[in-house]
């Protein structure tokens, strides 16, 4: 019987300490953002990732200094392109991380 009874005070214990402790990974704060398409938007976290999100197509840049990310282009370590995304613009990625 006190062994039964250890195991509920136990698992009663754990039960609160779960409830109090945080449940939810901090997610990053974006350190840029903007726009790349007419429903498209992208963001910068601080890990360095861009994330393009959103439907339909991406902006053709002319130029690479262009796209809405230029000034980020170096802090940009990973690209993740959602499933809406249909196209990709022209010289969208160049000279991002210092490299054509």
């Amino acid at each position: 019987m006190k062994k039964k009874m250890s195991f509920v005070f136990l698992a009663f214990l754990v039960g609160i300490l779960v409830s109090i402790l945080p449940c939810q990974v901090r997610a990053e704060e974006p350190v840029a953002s903007g726009y790349c398409g007419d429903d498209l938007t992208w963001t910068l976290n601080e890990s360095g990732t861009l994330t393009i999100s959103g439907t339909g197509d991406m902006y053709d840049f002319v130029i690479a200094n262009d796209m809405s990310w230029y000034d980020q282009r170096y802090d940009i370590k990973q690209i993740v392109i959602e499933s809406g995304v249909t196209s990709i613009g022209r010289h969208a990625f160049y000279y991002v991380n210092g490299k054509t």
